[in-house]
């Protein structure tokens, strides 16, 4: 489990620009928790899951701005979730840009729907920049304050390492035992390919004379 902190102190920063810029509070926790271990200031992390978040948001909203016919929009405009999203900007109008990052699971459809509406994208950029600011000061604080908690959790998952890495490669090799069965099982079974499609056995060879066709 060492070797795991070990790879987040050695690539922890891109893991915080990338991870802020596609997803969100996760990686910036771990910017904070970087910071705890004294291996990258605070003030550096905090501002790379600044960066990233603020180009990330900005990235959907741009997108969803000029290219709104893009499929990618469009099937996200037939989610569920997008219509929330869409309520909320009707309430909070151009301040959901800071609201939106709270409100879990609309991170995503939220900035389409700010990209589908009436902002300007000056105003966007002011507040997508004080959101945020904001956003990475908290959830990397957060993850420099209980860094003491999460060295506590790497520590006891060390002494489970092994065990969990033995179930999960014997719940890899069973899902591919089964899904290998499930594609050629039949096959070696020497199962007829028409019950195996359904059990449907069609008309094969020629027709006798004294089978009378259907008109």
């Amino acid at each position: 489990m060492y070797e795991i902190l070990g790879l987040i102190d050695r690539f922890g920063l891109v893991i915080v620009f990338v991870g802020t810029f596609f997803e969100g509070e996760v990686f910036a926790i771990i910017g904070g928790f970087l910071a705890y271990r004294g291996s990258q200031s605070l003030q550096v992390v905090m501002s790379l899951a600044f960066t990233g978040s603020f180009l990330g948001d900005l990235a959907v909203f741009l997108f969803a701005r000029y290219f709104s016919n893009h499929r990618w929009v469009q099937r996200w405009i037939r989610k569920p979730k997008f219509a929330k999203a869409l309520r909320l900007v009707d309430r909070f109008h151009a301040y959901f840009v800071i609201v939106n990052r709270y409100v879990y699971g609309l991170r995503m459809p939220g900035l389409i729907a700010l990209g589908l509406s009436s902002i300007t994208v000056p105003r966007f950029l002011v507040l997508n920049f004080i959101g945020a600011g904001l956003w990475a000061a908290i959830f990397t604080s957060i993850g420099y304050v209980f860094g003491y908690s999460i060295s506590s959790v790497f520590a006891q998952l060390e002494a489970v390492e092994h065990a969990a890495i033995y179930i999960l490669i014997g719940i890899a090799v069973i899902l591919a035992l089964y899904l290998a069965w499930r594609q050629f099982g039949p096959m070696l079974r020497g199962t007829p390919r028409n019950e195996r499609d359904g059990g449907m056995v069609g008309h094969v060879g020629p027709v006798r004379d004294d089978e009378t066709l259907p008109r």
